[in-house]
């Protein structure tokens, strides 16, 4: 009788540790449960402090969502494409259909990154349906959590220097299948076939064709290029599907693309220009050094014209300013060529400028059509104004540049009455970045 007791508890274990699984769909008109495991239930347990009424594994493995949670449990039936971000890495060869050229490790936040840039990023189809043209934008902002909302980075067409981030033409074709896939938990792809084969993305308002398979882990690419974006800053991206008007939340404990901007870069030149350089609407009369002007001798009642070339290249998002001012006036040992009679803010025509009583004029034309706040008071070329002591602006820029030239005359009249000797004057260029 013993040896049947103890047979029988040996049973009674036998049967607790061969907890029942179940791997089946069940369905009804309205709901459908995929492949669920259900185990035993324990009972209770208490401490000090609290107590549990029943505990027990997970009756169902999945994952759900909301905005602003994820719970990696409980029975999850979808009915459209639902998909989620996996892993990402950026890459510097844009140039190439497949790039080669990591600027970081697999979801890793590169450095410095300035130019055009490849985004190569997984998307999970957690619903088990799949989409038929299939297509993701993306969005950018400076909070890991988007707290106040998404851009989308602009189209090339609407690319500005104040757009941050654009779309840009890249190794590849928009809509067409990427030929292999290069991050580690895609599905395969290979010579652009397989599961994992997304599409080059260089629009986010194109249509496409390409169907992302049911259950699949599908491998996206996305060219861009930097414009006017914030130095030294810290800039997330997210995917938008375009299907269902909505972003594309991140798998649990992934985290959206980001990359941080280079530092802020500015480089300013001045070169001299040869005689017989047409710009402005004259022809320079003498060739000028980048630290000099060196007018020669005057001939009397015969203005003489000279000019510089200004370039600054900048990755400041809002631009530049060039200002000029003068630290000595044309002066000798005991007279001064006067400056014109006309200002910066009020330019005149030299004729104006230089009026017939004057024993000489010195002014200078600054080449840039439109100024800070869109003034005009340059475009003319007939249009003068006098060096001060006083910074005063020459030069503007709405945002960032790459070689952006200004040119700057300088016209020089001694009349009759002009004293005779040499004159010397001193300018300062003063080079302003906004970021």
């Amino acid at each position: 009788m013993t040896l049947r007791v103890k047979q029988g508890l040996a049973i009674a274990l036998l049967l607790a540790l061969a907890a029942p699984v179940f791997a089946d769909d069940y369905s009804s008109n309205n709901f459908m449960i995929r492949t669920p495991s259900a185990n035993d239930f324990g009972g209770t347990g208490t401490s000090t402090s609290f107590e549990t009424l029943q505990s027990g594994n997970d009756i169902a493995t999945t994952e759900a969502t909301s905005t602003n949670f994820l719970l990696n449990a409980g029975y999850l039936f979808f009915e459209t494409f639902v998909p989620q971000s996996s892993l990402w890495r950026w890459y510097d060869d844009a140039e190439n259909v497949t790039p080669l050229t990591p600027l970081a490790g697999e979801s890793v936040a590169p450095t410095n990154v300035t130019g055009v840039v490849k985004l190569r990023i997984t998307v999970v189809d957690q619903a088990g349906i799949g989409l038929a043209g299939a297509k993701f934008r993306l969005q950018f902002a400076t909070s890991s959590s988007f707290s106040s909302g998404g851009t989308f980075v602009a189209e090339t067409g609407d690319c500005t220097g104040v757009s941050s981030w654009c779309y840009a033409s890249g190794g590849g074709v928009d809509g067409a299948r990427i030929p292999s896939a290069l991050i580690s938990d895609a599905d395969a792809c290979v010579a652009s076939v397989g599961d994992g084969c997304g599409t080059h993305n260089e629009s986010g308002t194109t249509t496409s064709s390409e169907t992302h398979t049911a259950s699949s882990t599908v491998e996206y690419e996305f060219t861009i290029e930097e414009s006017g974006a914030n130095g030294n800053t810290v800039y997330f991206f997210r995917l938008f599907d375009v299907a269902s008007s909505s972003t594309v939340p991140f798998v649990s404990a992934g985290a959206y693309p980001s990359l941080t901007t280079g530092g802020a870069e500015l480089s300013f030149s001045i070169d001299g220009l040869p005689a017989a350089t047409s710009t402005e609407g004259i022809s320079t009369d003498v060739e000028t050094t980048a630290t000099g002007v060196p007018f020669g001798a005057l001939l009397l009642s015969t203005p003489v014209e000279a000019a510089h070339r200004l370039s600054v290249s900048t990755n400041a998002s809002q631009g530049y300013k060039i200002f000029a001012l003068q630290r000595q006036g044309l002066l000798s040992p005991s007279a001064e060529i006067d400056p014109v009679a006309a200002t910066n803010e009020s330019p005149a025509g030299w004729t104006s400028a230089c009026g017939g009583g004057a024993a000489g004029c010195f002014g200078y034309h600054a080449g840039e059509d439109v100024l800070g706040g869109g003034s005009t008071r340059f475009a003319a070329n007939d249009t003068y104004a006098a060096f001060t002591n006083t910074p005063k602006e020459i030069a503007y820029n709405a945002g960032p540049a790459t070689d952006k030239r200004t040119d700057i005359v300088y016209k020089v009249e001694a009349r009759n009455l002009q004293e005779a000797g040499a004159y010397e004057g001193n300018i300062v260029f003063i080079v302003v970045p906004v970021f």
